[in-house]
């Protein structure tokens, strides 16, 4: 049986979308970055955010919170990006980031950027797969202590 994949860019986020949005970022994410409704609006109202979804499933299976570089508007931020922990290992990573790199180069951006936690090794795997680089470390990029890779891929 073939899972039906859909994507869906809301501007604004329902009270019950808002939980369920909350709540992934904090299955995800635990304490080390999860967002919250004060995140989340302005992402959703002022950036994008792009959330994949299966067919008879009413919880987004994936996400992707982008913004602008104020500096730069050819290059987009990925602020938030994973799977559902029920979805990781089935490739839906990689079909999300296909999505989303389609919807950039749409948008006229060349360059995408974000940061990835060093020991997060499946996603480093991930993201350098669809064609990131590492492009520095950065030793306490949230705090003291808590580096980050800062990653760039150049879009086509």
């Amino acid at each position: 049986m073939t899972t039906t994949y859909y994507y869906e860019t809301p501007d604004h986020l329902s009270p019950e979308l808002l939980q369920t949005m909350i709540q992934l970022e904090k299955d995800v994410f635990g304490s080390d970055g999860a967002v919250d409704e004060w995140g989340l609006v302005p992402i959703a109202r002022h950036g994008r955010l792009i959330l994949m979804r299966a067919a008879g499933d009413d919880v987004p299976i994936a996400v992707c919170e982008l913004m602008r570089d104020y500096s730069k508007p050819d290059k987009a931020y990925i602020y938030g990006y994973y799977v559902r922990p029920d979805y990781q290992g089935k490739g839906i990573g990689k079909l999300l980031f296909d999505y989303v790199f389609d919807q950039l180069f749409r948008d006229n951006c060349t360059e995408v950027c974000l940061t990835v936690k060093p020991s997060n090794v499946s996603a480093v795997k991930l993201y350098e797969r669809v064609g990131f680089t590492i492009a520095e470390l950065r030793p306490h990029e949230y705090g003291e202590g808590r580096e980050r890779y800062f990653m760039i891929k150049t879009l086509k």
